[in-house]
């Protein structure tokens, strides 16, 4: 297989005169990216607000226009692109599409038209539009509509090989429930088997999919249910049922129970069920008898009012593989796990139920457990038999809790790979737990996460600390390892295996007070270092520029030379129309004063603070044309610092600074070092108005002459 090959390419067409061209030439460039992957071809004209088509290779493969202003597709758009596979004009302003707007796209197998202004008719979808399309796979039609109504029968039946779709899908106020959302044109769609709905706002019945027959994916995330009818998805054999944040309506009764009635006569491998609409508690119980024929292999019910009475014991489908409670209000959970291999029961509140009884039914029954996670439940201990009869278990995530300890057993454990205790409250581990534990290190390779805990470093855990040290390919590495230490201080360390090691010497040698002694006098010349830097930080770096401006111009810096400008003017880019017509104008046309404009007087190739400094140097005064963005800006700031140390140190404290406010500034707003300078009146505000703008350059002239 070949390298892949990015090529950028910046394409400059121009369009000729011929019949089949889509919109009329014009004469304008089109910059679009061009790339290659694997001899696929990609051209990318997204985000260039383009309202007319330009032409393109004839074997670009996949094409993408979205984001742009096309309003027509005209006849034979795209007749010379034989090769091309996926075509995206989602989010444009399309109104109707020609009959023949695709001719010629015989190979197409992805259409994306998310997002026009499409109604679902035969004006804007002629009846033979999608009929040249005879290879497309994916189409998308969602959000465009707002209107009731259907797809139109006549334009989606040519469409025979197609696979996936996204539509939208809204029933008027006043349709009758018992109504098909999908008309006899989708009988054609034989290979049909994703639906995804968008917009979607339905009453669901036994007619809804009826013209349907071959789905196994069906998406109906943030539906809006107005009614639901017992038998719309019975007998339906899926691989995903997403009834995601479903909002219902509360007219015909508890929507919510009636689906699940439902669904316990269909077969689906994946039902994702989250933050169900209406604000009702729900029992994992009731709704897990519904799915016991169902055959469902993963259950998403995260997010949910999900409860259960402590006195009942749940039995999962013996099909089911992967289950997420995560995110509900069980306070209680017994559940029978037959095959399970993946449970999540993050952000629930197990912590004092888990400390007198196990999540699973027995302690004797095996079970197929590969993965739990229990973190964010307010654990301060588990029961000691909580993880019995998980043998095949590889990670056990209990993050984020309140343990102290590990307090339950792990010596059958012989396949952990991960044990998470990251943001507890352990300080160190029991010789029993570590014992356990290294039973298991020769059996797996066994990573365990104690960051985010504040481990206790001193002499009466020097073992445990020595322990961590050696095994230090088992713990996950980190920055966030925090040691308390025996005067009550913490601190994060970056390499544990080193400190541990250090600090059992330590307790060994009895040589606390030179470490602590060393620590303290380098922490307390490290703080004076970095306070007189911090201090004088301006100053040294002024200096610094100017000597290496010194001898790289092999000339003395001399105070009294005639200046090269009359002024620099320092502004940020928002101003930088002000600068370039409006002072320019009156300091060198009018005023005949010569100014230093960065754009325009700094030299190319030599460092920014150099250029900075030395027009700063060679110039009487320097003007900041304050504003918000000038205040944000880095290197405002610099030049303000630069030209304030040159008062200081190069012309012998006398003032060249002279601020412009051409924005209303509260004065709160302002850095101190900047006040000091307004207190001493060294500033003009800009007026924006024609006869204070006379008197305003004429008081800006007079203070730089």
């Amino acid at each position: 297989m070949e390298l892949t090959v990015l090529l950028s390419v910046i394409i400059f067409i121009s369009y000729e005169n011929s019949e089949s061209a889509l919109v009329k030439p014009g004469n304008f460039h089109i910059e679009c990216n061009c790339t290659r992957n694997n001899h696929i071809l990609i051209t990318n004209c997204s985000n260039l607000e383009l309202s007319e088509l330009p032409t393109f290779p004839s074997n670009v493969n996949v094409l993408d226009l979205s984001f742009n202003r096309f309003g027509i597709l005209k006849n034979k758009s795209f007749d010379d692109l034989h090769q091309l596979l996926q075509l995206n004009l989602s989010n444009n302003k399309l109104l109707h599409l020609a009959r023949d707007a695709f001719y010629g796209l015989s190979r197409l197998q992805n259409l994306n038209l998310n997002s026009n202004n499409l109604n679902y008719d035969l004006e804007s979808f002629p009846k033979l539009v999608f009929k040249p399309l005879i290879s497309l796979i994916h189409l998308n039609v969602a959000h465009n509509y707002k209107d009731a109504g259907k797809f139109p029968d006549e334009v989606i039946s040519h469409l025979t090989n197609l696979r996936s779709i996204e539509i939208d899908a809204k029933d008027a106020k006043t349709t009758e429930p018992n109504k098909t959302a999908f008309g006899k044109g989708f009988l054609q769609l034989i290979h049909l088997q994703t639906l995804t709905i968008h917009n979607c706002h339905l009453h669901l019945n036994p007619y809804t999919f009826e013209n349907l027959k071959h789905l196994i994916s069906i998406d109906l995330d943030r539906c809006l249910i107005r009614s639901y009818t017992y038998g719309t998805l019975s007998g339906r054999h899926l691989k995903l049922l997403n009834l995601a944040k479903l909002r219902v309506t509360s007219v015909y009764g508890n929507i919510p129970k009636s689906i699940m009635d439902d669904v316990q006569n269909t077969t689906e491998e994946t039902l994702i069920w989250t933050e169900m609409d209406g604000g009702r508690k729900q029992n994992l119980c009731y709704l897990l008898s519904k799915l016991e024929n169902t055959a469902v292999e993963s259950l998403y019910l995260h997010r949910n009012l999900m409860y259960m009475l402590k006195k009942d014991v749940c039995t999962l489908p013996k099909t089911l593989m992967y289950l997420d409670l995560s995110n509900n209000i069980f306070d209680a959970l017994v559940i029978s796990m037959p095959n399970l291999i993946f449970l999540n029961l993050t952000g629930n509140k197990l912590g004092n139920f888990l400390q007198r009884y196990r999540y699973c039914r027995s302690n004797t029954r095996i079970t197929k457990l590969r993965a739990i996670y229990l973190s964010d439940n307010a654990i301060d201990r588990l029961i000691v038999s909580i993880f019995h009869g998980h043998h095949q278990l590889e990670v056990i995530d209990l993050s984020r809790n309140a343990l102290t300890e590990i307090n339950f057993d792990l010596a059958h454990l012989h396949n952990l790979k991960m044990l998470d205790l990251s943001g507890n409250r352990i300080s160190s581990l029991s010789p029993m737990s570590i014992k356990s534990i290294n039973e298991i290190f020769k059996k797996s390779d066994l990573k365990i996460n104690l960051s985010k805990n504040v481990l206790q470093c001193s002499c009466d855990t020097y073992q445990f600390l020595t322990w961590m040290a050696e095994n230090s390919n088992h713990f996950v590495p980190s920055n966030d390892y925090r040691c308390k230490f025996s005067n009550g201080s913490i601190l994060e360390i970056q390499e544990f295996k080193h400190t541990f090691l250090q600090i059992a010497r330590e307790c060994e040698s009895h040589a606390v007070l030179i470490i602590c002694v060393s620590i303290a006098i380098f922490a307390m010349l490290t703080v004076i270092i970095a306070g007189l830097v911090y201090r004088y930080r301006w100053r040294i770096r002024y200096l610094y520029y100017m000597t290496k401006s010194k001898y790289k111009q092999n000339n003395p810096v001399n105070n009294c030379y005639q200046h090269k400008y009359d002024a620099f003017i320092s502004y940020a880019d928002s101003e930088r129309d002000f600068v370039l017509k409006d002072c320019i104008e009156n300091f060198e046309q009018h005023g005949h004063k010569t100014l230093c404009i960065h754009q325009r007087d700094f030299i190319p190739g030599e460092e920014i603070a150099n250029n900075i400094t030395n027009a700063i140097h060679e110039s009487r005064k320097t003007i900041c044309i304050i504003t918000r963005s000038f205040l944000d800006s880095y290197y405002c700031m610099f030049e303000y610092n630069m030209a304030r140390m040159e008062s200081i140190y190069s012309r012998n404290g006398q003032n060249i600074l002279f601020l412009v406010f051409y924005e209303q500034i509260r004065p709160k707003e302002l850095p101190l070092i900047m006040l000091e300078l307004v207190q001493q009146h060294s500033y003009i505000e800009y007026p924006h108005d024609e006869e204070g703008n006379i008197v305003f350059w004429a008081k800006l002239l007079e203070a730089i002459s």
